[in-house]
């Protein structure tokens, strides 16, 4: 490298400064000489004749030589140390301008920005850009439909049940959550052990032929311990599974009772023949706490929701009443009728509130109707009906699913799952040659349990279990410590 001193007129330290320019040569054309710039005495040194001194020699490029900034250049520049022009700095963020090329090119990045951040070099690229391609407009939030689950359409397990009346204003099947199915054939009460498969046979007919107390409701209470058994002649009897004796016994009808439902271990309603429905508490002395009237004919069926604040009750004279027990309207009739429907053209047996969906009350009319229909007691409105083709006998909301399952009699006497709320039918089981008349279910919910006029109990299983098996394995390796 050659080196020059200023002049002793510039009274400057002379000092040694070595700079390139980039050029697009070919790589055959490398060589590891430098490019001397010397420094002018005059004005001619911003010529364009001269070697740019702002720019580095491409042969530093790959050099290990470490570049030095001229001290001596803020004095012997005119113009002060390097700048960028404003033309070139509003274009850094586009590709007009191109950038310094380095030789060796780096195939990785080539790849990289075309297949994987999709740059393409002949689009104009701004960093930041803001995208004026309009959003898509939100779609409204369809229903997605749930993929249809698969079940058994035959029985897991079929009994004969002889002497089961083919009746509409009775109710002699219960499943219980002590795992006992209680069951009412002809003038007496049994009692069918799932766990063991065995049978008991609670009551017995009486010896004087004459007195034909037959039993036409039966019903558990929610923990299983007490059976309540309401006769043709109105009396009701209590009978504890646990110390095996019956605890008490009304007369407060005095026709048959046709249902009975429990709200909670200890209050229950029951619906007779004379239009009255009775409210108790096996905690009261004399067990009636007050009396509801508003039906026309016979009560055919009763059940509380599942907050205990109302009770619905459908009759034979077509109309269904909601009771609100606690702080209903008041009206001259009956201060606890909350909402009377008037909708059906038929008896009303079948009612059933869904657990999933406060408010919800689902109605099944008998066979001059052959209708589903769903209501709200919050709003007191009707917003679905489905005709059926069928008479309407027995509803159930699952508690594990939502999902309501019918029975039917005349003339289809098939089971049928529906899907709430859509109500669209998944399902449809045969296998009952007479009316389905009774429905429960077992106490995990997964198996209902159906009765017939044809003499048979079939069981059905149609429901998941409520703890899936990844929770039931995860449950079984966990310990208390």
């Amino acid at each position: 490298m050659q080196q020059e001193s200023y002049s002793q007129e510039a009274n400057i330290t002379p000092m040694n400064y070595q700079m390139s320019t980039p050029t697009k040569e070919k790589k055959q054309n490398k060589t590891n000489q430098s490019t001397t710039i010397q420094s002018p005495n005059n004005n001619d040194f911003y010529s364009p004749l001269n070697v740019n001194p702002w720019k580095t020699p491409k042969s530093l490029l790959k050099s290990n030589q470490k570049q030095t900034t001229p001290e001596h250049s803020l004095q012997a520049s005119p113009y002060g140390d390097r700048y960028i022009p404003l033309n070139v700095s509003r274009n850094l963020f586009n590709k007009q301008i191109q950038p310094f090329e380095i030789e060796e090119e780096n195939i990785y990045e080539e790849l990289l920005s075309e297949n994987v951040l999709e740059i393409d070099e002949n689009k104009h690229v701004s960093i930041l850009n803001f995208n004026k391609q309009k959003p898509e407009k939100l779609q409204p939030n369809k229903q997605q439909e749930t993929p249809k689950r698969k079940i058994d359409t035959l029985p897991i397990k079929v009994l004969d049940a002889p002497g089961m009346e083919d009746d509409f204003y009775q109710d002699i099947l219960h499943w219980g959550k002590n795992n006992i199915i209680a069951i009412g054939l002809q003038r007496c009460v049994y009692l069918y052990s799932v766990d063991t498969s065995k049978v008991f046979q609670l009551t017995y007919p009486p010896n004087n032929l004459v007195n034909q107390n037959q039993y036409t409701s039966l019903q558990w209470n929610t923990n299983g311990q007490i059976l309540a058994m309401g006769s043709y002649d109105g009396q009701l009897k209590l009978w504890d599974y646990n110390k095996n004796i019956y605890t008490g016994t009304m007369n407060m009808s005095t026709k048959r009772i046709s249902t009975i439902n429990w709200a909670n271990s200890n209050i229950f309603a029951y619906g007779s023949k004379d239009k009255t429905i009775h409210i108790c508490d096996i905690r009261v002395p004399t067990y009636s706490v007050f009396q509801l009237h508003g039906h026309t004919q016979e009560v055919c069926g009763v059940t509380f929701d599942g907050n205990e604040l109302q009770l619905a009750s459908g009759g034979n004279d077509n109309r269904v009443f909601i009771w609100q027990l606690r702080g209903g309207n008041t009206n001259s009739d009956n201060q606890y009728v909350s909402w009377e429907i008037k909708s059906h053209k038929a008896a009303i047996r079948a009612l059933a509130w869904n657990p999933n969906s406060s408010g919800i009350l689902a109605t099944g009319g008998g066979n001059q109707d052959k209708t589903i229909k769903i209501h709200s007691s919050l709003t007191n409105k009707e917003f679905n009906s489905i005709n059926c083709d069928s008479q309407v006998c027995k509803l159930r909301f699952s508690k594990i699913v939502n999902e309501l399952v019918s029975t039917h009699g005349y003339e289809k006497n098939q089971i049928c799952i529906w899907q709430y709320p859509t109500m669209k039918k998944m399902y449809q089981l045969e296998g009952h040659s007479e009316r389905v008349l009774y429905l429960s279910a077992s106490p995990d919910e997964s198996t209902i349990l159906t009765g017939s006029g044809d003499e048979t109990l079939k069981f059905w299983k149609i429901f998941p279990s409520q703890i899936s098996n990844n929770m039931s394995s995860l449950l079984t390796m966990c310990e208390i410590r």
